[in-house]
């Protein structure tokens, strides 16, 4: 059975907002792989949806809030403003994939 799913693990705080319905590092997103056209072609349908975006500067999971001449606006979950929105041209995509699952990291009680 083939599969396009893949796993990558959250690092950095970009998109924990202090809740635990954003993701915090060490989650782990279960992505499936996505078509350029296809993405192109129903990202509007499917805006405030969760991705990961591989550029060639590298690899970004963002929100996409926005999708207007060919560009996607990408949004942090993090409020300390230290994640402005990035804007990135489909063109400059090498892959794509949306995030069909998370799987939650534990959470320590401590002391236990």
């Amino acid at each position: 059975m083939k599969t396009d799913l893949l796993a990558f693990e959250v690092t950095g705080n970009s998109m924990d907002n202090g809740t635990r319905y954003s993701f915090e590092e060490g989650d782990i997103l279960i992505v499936q792989l996505f078509d350029i056209n296809d993405f192109r072609n129903s990202i509007n349908n499917d805006l405030n949806s969760f991705w990961v975006i591989e550029v060639e500067q590298g690899i970004l999971f963002r929100q996409i809030v926005e999708y207007d001449n060919d560009t996607v606006k990408c949004h942090s979950l993090n409020t300390n403003g230290q994640y402005p929105d990035v804007f990135i041209k489909v063109e400059d995509i090498t892959k794509v994939y949306r995030v069909v699952q998370v799987q939650y990291k534990p959470i320590n009680a401590g002391g236990v």
